[in-house]
C-alpha cells in the first residue's frame, strides 16, 4: 500500500500529543496545558501488520480560520497538505466546544476517525455517550480513549486501518447523499451563495486541485486571510471576489449578519444539536474537586504565595536527592582520570584528556541529577495541571507589565529552554504582543543557567540559602522580562495588549511513566550537549589555556629537574607528595597566566571588574570573564569552562562535600558570595546563546532584532550586576 498520512488535529489540550505518542512510541513533550506543540511534528507506526502510516501532530487550534501562527500551521497543513486520513482528537469532557473545529475538519471532505479522547474525566463528570449515534451523525468510527493510559489505542489502530483501506461501514461517503456535502447545513440563503461562490471557484482548476472548493468558499464568508491569499493568485480572481461581493451583501440584507457570524452561528448549532440528542450528563451534586482546589490555588491573595512557595520545594527537593547522585558521578569521573593520567604517557594529548575533556565535561554532568529531578518535578506540575493555573494567577501582573496573558507560557517554557519558548509565542495572535513576548523570554532563567546556579549557590550558601537564590534567580528573570515587556510597550510598540482567554483543564493525577519519560528527554538533551557542544567547548578552552606554554620545553624539563630533585629528598612520603603538588600547580599556574585565555580575558577584565572585584584583589579575574564569553555558545560551556581554567581535577579534602570546581571557586578563585550573587545576576540576564539567537531571528525574520536582544541584555545585565555589589555592600555583605 502507498505511504499515507494521518494528520492528528484537535483543540488545545485535548490530549494529541499523548495520543501521539502513543501510537508512535514517540516522546514529544506532553503538558496539561494549551501551547505545547507549537510546530507539527510526524512519527511513524503500523496500524496493523503490513500497514505502516505517517502520524503528523498539529498544534492544537480552535478554528481552521488562522489567527495565530499556530493556527496558521494545523490549518495550513489539513487544507493544503497531502493528508489522507484526519485524527479528530475530541475532549470527552468538553464535546461541544470541540465540535465547533469537527464541522470545519469535516467540510474537507476527507476520510476521518473521532476520538473521543480523557473519557475517564467525562465519566467522572457523569457524562455518557451514544457512541454509535455520534458515529451516523459524524459518518466515521469514534473511538472511546485515555492517552496518557494509552487505553483504547489498540481499537484505535484498528479503526484507523479499517478506515485507511476503505473498509469500514461507519464512514459516509456525503457525496452520494442529497446534500452532497458533510452533514453541516448552512440554510438555504448560505448554501445558495455558497454553490455560486463554488462555481467561481471551479473555473480555475489549479485552485480547485490544491483545496476543496465548499471549504474554500466557507473560509472566504469568513474572510479568513489564508483564503484570500489563494484567491489573491488566482486567475479567476476579479471573478471570485465579485461574486464574494455579492453574496457577502445578500446575506447581510437578508439574515442581518456577515458571513463569519453567519456562518459561526450555524456550526455552534450543528455541536449543540448534536451534543444535545447525543450526550447524557448526570452532574454530580455540590463542588468538584477541581473547583474546591482553584478555590484555594488561584485565590486572588494566596495564589501567588503558594505559587512561590511549591518552586522553592521543588528546587530544595531537587539539591537535597540530587546530592548523593552527585558525588557517585564525580567520584567515576575522578577515577577515571586518575586512571587515565597513570597510565598515558605524559604529554599534551594526556593533559588534553585529563585536565581538559575530564574535568569540562564532569564539572556538567555531575548536575545531571539535580537537572532531571527539577525537570521531573515541572513535567509532574504541567500534567497534574497547576502550570495552567500558575498562567492564570499570573495574568492580571503580565498585563500590568504591558505583556499578553498568553505570554506567561512561552515564559514558563523558558525555565526548561528559551528556544522552544520562542517557538512557542507562535499561539498569540498579536504580532506586537508576539514581538515583545520573543524580545523578553531570553531574561527567563533557563535549565543551562541553572546549572551555573547551582555550582555558583552550592559553594557559597547553605543548601537552603541555595534554593532561595536559585528561586530568586527564576522570579528576577520573569520579572525583568515583566518589566522589559512594560518598557517596550511604552518606547518601541504603543498597541493595546489584547485580552487573554485560557482553559484551566481538570486536575488529573500524572502517570508515574510519563514523568519519567520527560525526565529522560531533559537528561538525554543535556548529556548529548555534554558529548558534542560541551566537549568541543571543553576541548577549545583546553587549548586557549595551555598554548603557548604548554608547548614551551624549557618549563617541562624545569619541572621534571625539580621533581627528581623533591623524589630524591629523605623526607617522609606525605610532605614529599605535598612538595610535588605544588610543584605541579606552579607550573599550571605558569602554563595558565602565560596562555592566549589569559591575554584575552585581561583585555576584557576591566569591563566586568566593578562586578567581579570590585576591590581589585583578585590577580586571576579574568578567568571568570573566560568562562562568560564561552556563554555565548552555550550556558552548560560556562561551567566545564570553570572546571578547565580554574584546574579542578584536583581531588577534594578528606571530608569535603564539594565538587574538586566548587573547592576550587571557593579556595583559589577568590569569589565572595556577593560578588558570586553578582555573578548569577550577570548569568542569568547577559546575551542569550547562539542558539535562542538564531530563534529569534527566525521568529522575527530580522537579525536586527537578535542583535537587539544581545545588546539590551548585556547592558541590564551589567547595570544590574553592579547594582547587586553595591547595595551588597551597603547591606554589610562581602
Amino acid at each position: 500500500m502507498s505511504h499515507l498520512v494521518v494528520a492528528l488535529a484537535g483543540n488545545p489540550n485535548c490530549g494529541k500529543t499523548t495520543l501521539f505518542n502513543a501510537l508512535t512510541g514517540a516522546r514529544h513533550h506532553v503538558g496539561n496545558w494549551p501551547g505545547v506543540t507549537v510546530e507539527k511534528r510526524s512519527g511513524a507506526f503500523e496500524a496493523e501488520e503490513g500497514l505502516r502510516l505517517e502520524a503528523v501532530d498539529l498544534p492544537g487550534t480552535y478554528s481552521l480560520s488562522a489567527k495565530s501562527e499556530d493556527e496558521r500551521i494545523a490549518g495550513h497543513f489539513v487544507s493544503q497538505g497531502k493528508v489522507d486520513l484526519i485524527l479528530n482528537v475530541l475532549d470527552a469532557s468538553n464535546l461541544e466546544r470541540n465540535l465547533f473545529l469537527t464541522t470545519q475538519l469535516l467540510e474537507l471532505g476527507k476520510p476521518m476517525v473521532f476520538v473521543l479522547n480523557m473519557v475517564d474525566d467525562a465519566e467522572r463528570k457523569g457524562i455518557t455517550f451514544d457512541r454509535a449515534g455520534l458515529e451516523t451523525l459524524l459518518g466515521g468510527p469514534v473511538i472511546a480513549t485515555v492517552g496518557n493510559r494509552e487505553e483504547g489505542i489498540a481499537e484505535l489502530k484498528a479503526a484507523i486501518a479499517s478506515v485507511a483501506k476503505g473498509r469500514d461501514p461507519r464512514v459516509r461517503d456525503w457525496s452520494r447523499e442529497a446534500s452532497g456535502h458533510g452533514p453541516g447545513d448552512y440554510g438555504h440563503d448560505i448554501e445558495g451563495e455558497l454553490v455560486k461562490l463554488q462555481t467561481e471557484l471551479a473555473r480555475d482548476e489549479k485552485l480547485a486541485a490544491s483545496v476543496p472548493n465548499r471549504w474554500l468558499a466557507l473560509q472566504l464568508l469568513e474572510n479568513s486571510k489564508e483564503a484570500h491569499a489563494l484567491v489573491a493568485a488566482s486567475s479567476a480572481r476579479q471573478a471570485i471576489e465579485a461574486q464574494l461581493h455579492k453574496s457577502l451583501a445578500f446575506l447581510e440584507k437578508h439574515l442581518g449578519a456577515d458571513g463569519q457570524t453567519l456562518v459561526a452561528e450555524q456550526r455552534y448549532g450543528f455541536a449543540h444539536g448534536l451534543v444535545k440528542e447525543m450526550v447524557k450528563t448526570d452532574t454530580p451534586s455540590g463542588e468538584t474537586p477541581t473547583q474546591r482546589l482553584d478555590g484555594l490555588l488561584t485565590h486572588r491573595y494566596l495564589g501567588i504565595p503558594i505559587f512561590v512557595a511549591i518552586l522553592t520545594m521543588v528546587y530544595v527537593l531537587s539539591f537535597v536527592l540530587g546530592k548523593y547522585p552527585q558525588d557517585w558521578i564525580g567520584d567515576a569521573f575522578k577515577t577515571m582520570g586518575d586512571a587515565l593520567g597513570a597510565k598515558l604517557p605524559p604529554g599534551e594529548l594526556t593533559s588534553l584528556l585529563v585536565d581538559g575533556v575530564i574535568p569540562g565535561v564532569s564539572a556538567v554532568i555531575v548536575f545531571l541529577p539535580v537537572i532531571m529531578i527539577l525537570m521531573g518535578c515541572i513535567s509532574f506540575l504541567e500534567d497534574t495541571g497547576y502550570m495552567a493555573r500558575a498562567a492564570f494567577i499570573m495574568d492580571r501582573v503580565m498585563h500590568l507589565m504591558g505583556l499578553h496573558g498568553k505570554s506567561f507560557i512561552p515564559l514558563i517554557m523558558g525555565s526548561g529552554c528559551n528556544v522552544p519558548a520562542i517557538q512557542a509565542t507562535r499561539t498569540i495572535e498579536s504580532k506586537t504582543d508576539r514581538l515583545i513576548t520573543i524580545l523578553v523570554t531570553p531574561l527567563v532563567s533557563c535549565s543551562a543557567r541553572l546549572q551555573v546556579y547551582i555550582v555558583i549557590a552550592g559553594t557559597f550558601f547553605t543548601p537552603i540559602k541555595a534554593g532561595l537564590a536559585i528561586v530568586a534567580m527564576h522570579f528576577l528573570g520573569l520579572g525583568l522580562a515583566m518589566l522589559m515587556g512594560r518598557l517596550l510597550r511604552s518606547t518601541l510598540f504603543s498597541a493595546e495588549t489584547a485580552p487573554f482567554v485560557m482553559e484551566l483543564p481538570p486536575y488529573r493525577l500524572p502517570v508515574a511513566k510519563t514523568t519519567a519519560i520527560h525526565m529522560w528527554e531533559k537528561g538525554s538533551i543535556f548529556l548529548k550537549r555534554a558529548g558534542t557542544t560541551i566537549f568541543a567547548g571543553a576541548t577549545l578552552v583546553w587549548f586557549m589555556s595551555r598554548y603557548p606554554g604548554i608547548a614551551n620545553r624549557e618549563w617541562s624539563a624545569e619541572l621534571l629537574r625539580n621533581q627528581q630533585t623533591v623524589q630524591a629528598l629523605q623526607i617522609p612520603q606525605a610532605e614529599k607528595d605535598e612538595q610535588l603538588a605544588e610543584l605541579h600547580l606552579a607550573h599550571e599556574s605558569r602554563i595558565v597566566n602565560t596562555s592566549l585565555a589569559a591575554r584575552f580575558g585581561r583585555v576584557l577584565e576591566p569591563t566586568l571588574r566593578p562586578i567581579l572585584d570590585p576591590d581589585h584583589t583578585r590577580p586571576e579575574a579574568w578567568k571568570d570573564v573566560i568562562a562568560l564569553t564561552a556563554g555565548f555558545v552555550a550556558k552548560e560551556i560556562v561551567v566545564s569552562t570553570m572546571g578547565v581554567i580554574h584546574g579542578a581535577s584536583d581531588e577534594p579534602k578528606e571530608g569535603e562535600k564539594l565538587s574538586p570546581l566548587q573547592v576550587a571557586l571557593r579556595d583559589h578563585a577568590g569569589l565572595t558570595p556577593l560578588t558570586a550573587l553578582a555573578f548569577m545576576v550577570f548569568i542569568l540576564i547577559y546575551t542569550p546563546c547562539i542558539g535562542t539567537v538564531i530563534m529569534i531571528q527566525r521568529e522575527t525574520g530580522s537579525w536586527a532584532w537578535a542583535f537587539f536582544t544581545i545588546v539590551y541584555g548585556s547592558v541590564l545585565g551589567w547595570l544590574l550586576s553592579w547594582g547587586t555589589v553595591v547595595v551588597g555592600r551597603m547591606m554589610g555583605m562581602r
